[in-house]
């Protein structure tokens, strides 16, 4: 095997990087494997057709276009799979993308990954590396990818980078940086993002099939909440339901929690044991083709105060006050100015973190949020087939959480909600 960085591997046009420590034996089973997969399996697991495909490419080329871009470096996972189905739980492992202007793309994955990439996608040239050396320092992800960039003839060119985007690695911006001296690295990280905030008839499919599974998780756990059980019982509960209806594995598994704790944002089941008179915050997010659709709701294992009372009303009133306000044209900021409205009688009280709604779609570990977000001051407009999760949550701190939402998408003429689930307080 030579040892140049890159070698050009027969089976499949594929290319195979090597490092001094990674022995010829594991450079040819990761391409018998592929092969093997190839002959049995390619594609199998593409989850819509090439149209959409070819669509997403086209768009994202245009967009390429209109911002001077001759390359584009994807290593968002959410964005991977919007471009090319690609499809592993292993979002922790680096991945990249190369789209040039024209031509073929290219897909850089270690080992591991191959059988995400020949059953998830249609790519063919993929860039395969050792897995077991990609966060050891002993192999450069980066000076590969330089490697690849070189080959495609954009070393000098002006190439697109997620930075501000999950799985683009400092190590492999750096390497970058160093080993393509005459490029230009762009912040291009919303370039992709900006095109996944319409969505297509299919891919609204699978949020309202995830609504679905949302709804029986929810369900679930109002079965079984009861005082003298732990939250875990509640979360087991959600879970098996959603798991049972279709889930995949989730973006954010089950939120649950109990009393006090409810008031601490991001925390969740921890062996709590539920009391009389408790209140319980649950926020799930069944997936459906990696497409979720999250739902807060709140439960109260016998009689709520008068104060949970009043913030619930408020929660409610300030969540249909959104509804009723989403309709195409309208800004977020308008949006927001009507929602702030209610929240006026207990502004003192709550802690409101700020966010209205944010979009949603495709989504990995650890969120399954993206970077759309309707705050006071954005301009940007309403337009149909924009999805959100809408959470309203108004926690009293150290006290208690009363927490609502609803997932949407915008039609022609205002707003249709994704799961069919009432909103109020829950009575265990």
């Amino acid at each position: 095997m030579p040892d140049s960085l890159a070698a050009r591997g027969s089976l499949f046009a594929g290319k195979v990087f090597q490092h001094e420590n990674w022995s010829r034996l594991l450079i040819v089973d990761a391409l018998h494997f592929r092969e093997k997969l190839t002959e049995t399996h390619a594609h199998t697991g593409v989850v819509f057709p090439d149209s959409e495909y070819e669509g997403r490419l086209a768009r994202v080329r245009e967009k390429m276009r209109d911002e001077g871009l001759d390359g584009l470096l994807v290593t968002d996972h959410s964005n991977l799979f919007y471009l090319t189905g690609y499809y592993t739980f292993g979002s922790g492992n680096h991945a990249c993308l190369v789209i040039p202007l024209e031509g073929e793309l290219t897909l850089q994955i270690c080992s591991l990954e191959i059988p995400a990439a020949v059953v998830n996608t249609r790519v063919k040239d993929l860039a395969v590396s050792n897995w077991q050396l990609q966060y050891s320092g002993q192999f450069d992800a980066g000076r590969q990818l330089a490697q690849i960039v070189h080959d495609k003839g954009m070393e000098n060119e002006r190439l697109g980078v997620e930075a501000a985007r999950r799985g683009l690695l400092a190590s492999v911006y750096q390497s970058l940086h160093d080993h393509l001296k005459n490029a230009t690295l762009v912040d291009a990280s919303t370039l992709v993002d900006e095109l996944t905030y319409i969505k297509s008839p299919l891919e609204l499919d699978c949020m309202r099939q995830a609504g679905k599974y949302t709804v029986a998780g929810i369900e679930g756990s109002y079965a079984a909440a009861r005082p003298g059980i732990l939250d875990n019982d509640i979360a087991r509960a959600g879970y098996d339901a959603m798991i049972a209806a279709g889930s995949e594995f989730m973006s954010v598994q089950p939120i649950v929690t109990s009393g006090p704790r409810t008031s601490f944002l991001h925390q969740t089941y921890r062996r709590v044991e539920i009391e009389e008179n408790d209140i319980v915050f649950l926020e799930y997010g069944g997936c459906h083709h990696r497409y979720t659709t999250p739902l807060m709701r709140t439960i109260v294992t016998g009689r709520p105060t008068d104060h949970m009372l009043r913030i619930a009303d408020t929660a409610e009133t300030t969540l249909s006050t959104i509804i009723e306000a989403l309709k195409p044209g309208r800004t977020f900021h308008e949006v927001v100015m009507d929602a702030k409205k209610t929240l006026m009688e207990v502004e003192s009280e709550v802690h409101f973190f700020g966010s209205y709604g944010y979009g949603i779609g495709i989504g990995f570990p650890p969120t399954w949020g993206g970077s759309l977000h309707m705050t006071e001051g954005s301009q940007r407009v309403l337009e149909p087939g924009m999805t959100f999760h809408l959470p309203i949550c108004l926690p009293v701190p150290g006290k208690f959480n009363v927490a609502i939402s609803e997932s949407v998408v915008i039609s022609r003429d205002g707003c249709e909600l994704l799961c069919n689930h009432p909103r109020q307080l829950f009575y265990a």
